[in-house]
């Protein structure tokens, strides 16, 4: 690899694993779903020249654009409201796990035991943590949060089932169809379970949320879906995907640094056997070709690495 593009790379992960961060501190100040509700409607706009109907492929796009645009950042911004950034990093890790069994049951994929110990000790993993005591990570419901992030990986997984039978869409095409439709599924939950959805326009929070949803929508996304399309083109997927848990790190380091979290050893444990579950599966992952590469790449601000190899 060139070192611009490890450099590059680094900077992608960089700014996903801050953004777990993120969302974890605006969550704090804003609803969840008053936050996604806001921001996929603007991401939409920002995207929307890249709109085109595509005959033949629009249940599937549609689909898609609602598991991956509305339905997983719903779950997973709640789940993380709960948590904490660090545990809501962790678990994010399972759509690896998660995908990996969904092309198993709806794809007629086959796996070998090294991928199945490997799934096996991702779970363990998530289970030690989802089962840890709440209070001394600073959660405000653990294994609530935890359900909500799973999922939130279910549904990204259930979009990726139907990603990989879109045909003829560009990755960026994609994603601003997942921010329309991610607008569409994720207002009315928000006007229906949220409160004051403008408050923090009002009582001092403006800058802390806007300056959020400038980050989400512009280095989450624009930067870093373009960034690693740009990568993509370039630089072997073997080497890139293994980056996926780099976000992680960032994610739990800039939680510890950043927000004061805490690892117990028990977190720790948990967090170990997740990393070392997943990062077999993904090594042992066959390697899909370019299209469905870029495809399933479209999915995602936080794990698209791992679901860049959705089988």
């Amino acid at each position: 690899m060139k070192p611009a593009h490890a450099l590059l790379l680094i900077a992608i992960c960089l700014a996903w694993g801050l953004h777990m961060v993120i969302v974890k501190a605006v969550t704090g100040i804003v609803d969840p779903l008053t936050y996604v509700a806001f921001r996929m409607p603007i991401l939409a706009l920002i995207l929307s020249p890249l709109l085109r109907w595509y005959p033949g492929q629009m249940h599937r796009v549609l689909i898609a654009g609602a598991c991956f645009g509305g339905l997983n950042y719903m779950l997973m911004f709640t789940g993380i409201s709960l948590t904490t950034a660090s545990i809501g990093s962790v678990l994010a890790e399972s759509y690896v796990i998660i995908a990996t069994i969904f092309s198993v049951v709806f794809l007629g994929e086959t796996v070998g035991w090294k991928r199945i110990a490997g799934i096996a000790t991702a779970l363990i993993g998530v289970l030690i943590i989802a089962t840890a005591d709440g209070d001394a990570t600073g959660s405000a419901n653990l294994p609530l949060g935890a359900f909500l992030i799973i999922c939130g990986c279910t549904a990204e997984a259930t979009g990726a089932i139907f990603v990989k039978k879109i045909d003829g869409v560009k990755p960026l095409a994609l994603l601003a169809w997942m921010a329309l439709v991610g607008s569409i599924v994720s207002i009315l939950p928000a006007a229906i379970l949220a409160k004051d959805h403008f408050a923090w326009i009002s009582d001092g929070s403006f800058t802390a949320v806007s300056g959020a949803l400038l980050y989400s929508i512009l280095i989450a996304s624009v930067f870093g879906h373009t960034s690693y399309y740009f990568l993509l083109q370039r630089v072997p997927l073997s080497i890139i995907a293994p980056s996926g848990l780099l976000i992680t790190f960032f994610a739990v380091l800039f939680g510890v640094l950043l927000l004061g979290e805490v690892l117990t050893p028990r977190l720790i444990l948990g967090t170990g056997l997740v990393v070392a579950g997943v990062a077999v599966v993904l090594l042992r992952s066959h390697q899909p070709d370019r299209k469905q590469v870029l495809a399933a790449a479209a999915a995602s601000d936080d794990q698209p690495a791992q679901e860049a190899l959705t089988p």
